[in-house]
């Protein structure tokens, strides 16, 4: 949402920043202000009170909610880190939104998948309701980023040649795009004037003494890891360069060290159990928030539409994915993610859900896309084919419907200061109609198509009353002239209203006695328009959604899916109810349709609650003909079941037994994933997909050799038991990594063989052992990011290092195996040592489905 309003008067009524109250009526306006806050997801972003801040000893620093600081000065106040929605922390806080932010100097987060440096709506707070330039201090390289990403988020993409090709042949509605953005590109305060990323931001660079001077004796100066601020000479205020992005939960101190692969579990081997967990339905929409970038009580516009019990959600807020896990909704669940367009109110968190767990197909147009990832290759500093291999991406072409999971989607462009779809959603005989930010008021779009900007059938498109005729419809509601006006909504006839719900708008910025309202927000005010169908069809493209989405049928073929589905039963039972006992024969393996199911033993410290979409019982397939744990329904429970003799039959002698042999064969002799501190926080399905793809143990002597220095980088493995060791050379900076992952980084790369055979024998000749300033052991009582003292220009090669990797520990080059090179280490054995081993191929395999773990593995060796 990029805020070209008409004028100051507006902005200040739509940002309503002095606003210390906010009525967000939902669904039913006769709810009490505690039932309606109930009712919401909240915002995962940890917002504590104004009084738990106080300054520090240094300065009148204060901490925001969500991450970063703020530090009072002469020249104003002075914001390090913007992490998403940020200016919303001050708005709560009764502060004076910053008007000067120092960019960090690492942009993205790799824990949370998340950009630390949101400048957007501080800029078009600053510019468009203060009426200045928001001051960003930053290095020359910070500096071509953003402006590479203002050009996609304020002007819209610079190269639109190729544009037409996001439509069929026979579309009649084509905008002309270069004619619809240079109408918004303007300064709305003088609109003779182009608006540039100049009009908005005054870039402050670092000099040569790394620091900023912002005058009366105010300096920024970056220094070895910081950035201090000094007044009048005197340091008044230090700060990390560093983000610790905080969010809303009691065990936040685990997300911070783990970020989004953290498990929230009360113990080990216990996940959440929720009473009322949710089903999704047949077809409907969780609204995941409604409002805008600028209102500091509600959270920004999200959805998750619903079909046949998979989810396609359209550009999720930051965290929801992790509010969905908390609820027992899986995230392979919502295999689909469309990005309407990329302004950061509607893209924020679409990067953390492609990379939040296994990989998501990302569904827009061609044009929108690319601007996605040129907008975050320039966020995070990875390479735009790097960014492409992380998700899938299935292209729409406005005017040809798309088939998702049974339902029919149709594009549209909407009329927006960058390119921007619209949608409607055809399930059955229920259709949903999405807006997209968009301006729509008849008499502006009229003297819009006098101008000549859009001709005439695309204007009669967007003038067109089909929308209206929709069973749901979300429409948006703001400040023209790329918005709509809520009045001009109030104006529709009743039977139309009662089918709207107003988004991306507060509730008190509706009209009263309008007959408008937002919808509720939250699992629990999930829009449902079909519950459960009598449509035969639809009811087995649902059976069949679940089914796709168990991993052990990944490779399944079209026969043996099919074979799956005409051999399933479905199965009820009831609260309290046993399914299966421990030490009975097992002869059935189940997925769960409907509600939640315990499995446990007579170890009070193992409790697992399994939810839609997840299975057990695959352990009676092998040798394991008793059931080794009890599963109990917890609530109504519907399960669709497989006999074993059914699914030996189906899977005999292929790739699926495979891979199950191997999960029993890891699970019955090591348990290898919860040895790992950091593999344990592993989601179970995660867990069995590396299960499932560690193949056979081997046994090292002592002093023998693990892995040889210079070959190609083959296997990764997990130490089962004894010790060994990693040895480096000397031109490596080893770092302990958050907690969880030794990286290396070499200074001088060594690539020729003759280097390398130099490197071997000296190595051999040596056998020097030098003891790193890092001990595994003490970890947890270590701060994380520990560096070794940095490496003279003159050390000898002679010189190495050595790392010890003991139980549970696991090791890989990995980014010499994803990238097919040479090792750069020996492993060698200190005793007898037993390992597990991961080919390299399948850890390509394991870290491509899941790319948010190949963001945050580069450059480890050690994961522990």
């Amino acid at each position: 949402m990029a805020c070209h309003f008409v004028n100051e008067q507006e902005v200040l009524e739509y940002a309503s920043i002095t606003s210390s109250h906010h009525d967000d009526s939902s669904e039913n306006d006769s709810q009490s202000e505690d039932t309606r806050q109930g009712n919401q997801i909240k915002n995962p972003i940890l917002l504590k009170s104004e009084s738990q801040f106080s300054e520090s000893d240094l300065s009148n620093k204060i901490k925001l909610p969500r991450g970063g600081s703020v530090v009072m000065t002469k020249v104003g106040a002075i914001q390090f880190s913007m992490v998403p929605e940020t200016l919303k922390d001050s708005i709560n806080l009764g502060l004076d939104v910053p008007g000067i932010f120092i960019v960090p100097s690492h942009r993205f987060d790799k824990r949370f998948c998340l950009s630390v440096a949101e400048f957007e709506f501080p800029a078009y707070f600053s510019f468009f309701v203060k009426r200045r330039r928001v001051t960003l201090i930053t290095d020359k390289e910070g500096e071509e980023a953003i402006r590479a990403i203002f050009q996609e988020t304020l002007l819209g993409p610079k190269d639109l040649s190729k544009f037409d090709d996001d439509f069929s042949n026979d579309y009649k509605f084509k905008p002309d795009i270069l004619k619809e953005l240079g109408h918004f590109a303007k300064n709305p305060f003088n609109p003779n004037e182009p608006l540039t990323v100049d009009l908005l931001v005054n870039f402050l660079i670092f000099d040569e003494q790394n620091q900023v001077n912002l005058g009366q004796d105010v300096i920024v100066r970056k220094e070895d890891q910081k950035f201090l601020i000094y007044e009048n000479g005197k340091q008044i205020a230090k700060m990390k360069n560093k983000v610790e992005i905080l969010i809303d939960d009691a065990k936040s101190n685990a997300y911070i060290k783990y970020g989004l692969f953290s498990n929230p579990n009360d113990q080990q081997n216990v996940e959440h159990y929720f009473e009322q967990t949710f089903t999704p339905p047949t077809f409907g929409v969780t609204v995941l928030g409604c409002s805008h970038g600028f209102d500091p009580k509600g959270s920004v516009s999200g959805y998750i539409f619903w079909i046949n019990g998979l989810g396609v959600m359209l550009d999720p807020p930051p965290f929801t994915t992790l509010l969905l896990r908390k609820n027992g909704i899986p995230s392979r669940l919502v295999k689909w993610v469309i990005i309407s367009h990329n302004h950061a109110d509607h893209d924020a968190g679409t990067f953390q859900k492609l990379l939040e767990s296994e990989k998501t197909i990302l569904i827009s147009t061609a044009t929108v896309k690319e601007s996605f990832v040129r907008k975050y290759a320039a966020v995070t500093g990875f390479s735009i084919n790097y960014i492409e291999s992380l998700f899938n991406f299935e292209r729409v072409i406005v005017g040809n419907p798309l088939k998702i999971n049974g339902a029919s989607f149709e594009f549209h462009y909407s009329l927006h200061s960058i390119p921007c779809l619209s949608f409607t959603v055809r399930l059955g005989d229920k259709s949903i109609y999405f807006s997209g930010d968009t301006f729509y008021e008849p008499n502006g779009l009229k003297a819009i198509f006098d101008k000549g900007i859009i001709s005439e059938s695309r204007y009669n498109f967007l003038i067109s009353e089909d929308k209206w005729k929709n069973s749901l419809i979300l429409h948006e509601a703001g400040v023209p002239p790329i918005h709509t006006p809520a009045k001009i909504l109030a104006q529709l006839p009743t039977e139309v209203k009662e089918n709207i719900r107003l988004i991306h708008t507060a509730a008190k910025d509706i009209p009263p006695d309008s007959g408008l309202r937002v919808p509720g927000v939250g699992l629990e005010n999930t829009i449902i328009l079909i519950n459960q169908s009598e449509d035969s069809r639809l009811n087995a493209i649902q059976e069949l959604s679940l089914i796709e989405n168990i991993d052990l049928f990944k490779h399944a073929n079209i026969h043996q899916v099919r074979q799956i589905f005409e051999s399933q039963t479905i199965k009820s039972f009831q609260q309290n109810q046993n399914i299966c006992v421990y030490d009975e024969i097992a002869n059935e393996f189940y997925i769960i349709r409907k509600g939640t199911v315990k499995i446990h033993s007579e170890n009070p410290a193992f409790v697992k609650y399994l939810h839609y979409g997840d299975y057990f019982g695959e352990g009676c397939f092998f040798n394991q003909n008793k059931r080794k744990a009890n599963a109990t329904a917890m609530g109504y429970c519907e399960l669709i079941t497989l006999s074993k003799a059914d699914f030996l039959r189906i899977f005999q002698n292929g790739e699926v037994m495979q891979k199950l042999e191997n999960l029993q064969i890891v699970r019955s002799q090591t348990q290898i994933m919860e040895k790992n501190k950091f593999f344990q926080q592993l989601t179970s399905y995660q867990k069995i997909q590396m299960e499932m793809l560690l193949n056979q143990k081997r046994i090292y002597q002592k002093h023998s050799t693990i892995q040889q220095y210079g070959v190609m980088a083959t296997v990764a493995f997990f130490v089962v038991s004894g010790k060994a060791q990693v040895i480096l050379p000397s031109d490596y900076v080893v770092q302990q990594y958050e907690g969880q992952s030794v990286k290396v980084k070499r200074e001088d790369s060594i690539t020729s063989d003759q280097n390398r055979q130099q490197q071997q024998q000296i190595i051999d000749q040596k056998k020097k052992r030098l003891s790193l300033p890092i001990n595994l052991a003490m970890l947890e009582q270590q701060k994380p990011n520990i560096q070794t003292p940095e490496i003279s220009e003159k050390s000898s090669l002679s010189e190495i290092k050595t790392y010890p990797l003991t139980s549970g520990m696991f090791f890989g080059e990995i980014d010499s195996i994803v990238n097919n090179r040479r090792t750069n280490t020996i492993v060698e054995a200190v005793e007898e040592t037993e390992i597990i081993i991961l080919e390299s191929s399948s850890l390509r395999s394991f870290l491509s489905d899941n790319p948010g773990l190949m963001v945050l593995f580069q450059e480890s060796i050690i994961i522990e």
